[in-house]
């Protein structure tokens, strides 16, 4: 907001080029944009944290797969195919409309980030209490979820515009999201998936199944 009062107060101090205020006018609106977004940004963080409804039993793969359809031509767009697979059926307990929301928010944030063209598979699995699901893209662009990055960009607002365009708060707020469901977000970092996003659920109780799924 500084940077966009400031280079309009400057316009007015003198008399400009046509060129001139055309490049403030064009600056003017980037930084609006930016503002835009980073409030959008700022608003799903906050409501990313609001209790979820009614859980119920539910098969992870079945969602995945309508999310993943969904989200199709947007992958498309970054010339990306999406492809799930799934080791066997996982059932668990969550509200439905709050699993497809975290689903959707996560898979666009890895579609928006991938640096390469190729393949997303997202496999599903289940072992030791836990449902997991797997996003493996070609290569993700992390560097602006390195704090050091980060600080090395002096300009406010430059810092929030990048924080919001790219990565940092859509990790935020999947985060709360999946935490809402008992979920953990996690990047693999040091193994053999090194550069892929792990989701890991609890198998909870099904009621209305009336057992541990």
């Amino acid at each position: 907001m500084t940077a966009l009062r400031g280079g309009m107060e400057l316009v007015l101090m003198g008399k400009r080029t046509e060129a001139e205020y055309r490049a403030v006018i064009e600056q003017s609106l980037h930084l609006a944009d930016d503002m835009a977004q980073l409030i959008v940004s700022l608003r799903d963080l906050g409501e990313s944290g609001a209790p979820g409804g009614t859980p119920q039993g539910i098969l992870l793969e079945e969602v995945a797969a309508e999310v993943l359809a969904e989200m199709d031509s947007a992958a498309q767009a970054r010339d990306l195919r999406l492809q799930l697979t799934a080791q066997q059926s996982v059932k668990m307990c969550a509200n439905p409309d709050r699993l497809r929301e975290a689903l959707q928010s996560l898979f666009a944030w890895v579609i928006q980030n991938c640096a390469e063209s190729g393949i997303i598979t997202v496999e599903l699995t289940a072992s030791e209490g836990e449902a997991r699901l797997v996003l493996s893209p070609p290569r993700l662009d992390l560097q602006y979820l390195q704090i050091k990055v980060l600080e090395d960009i002096a300009t406010p607002g430059q810092l929030f515009s990048h924080a919001a365009r790219n990565g940092t708060l859509g990790w935020a707020i999947n985060q709360r999201l999946l935490h809402g469901l008992e979920g953990n977000l996690e990047i693999l970092g040091d193994s053999q998936d090194g550069g892929c996003i792990r989701v890991r659920f609890p198998m909870t109780l099904d009621p209305e199944v009336g057992k541990s799924s």
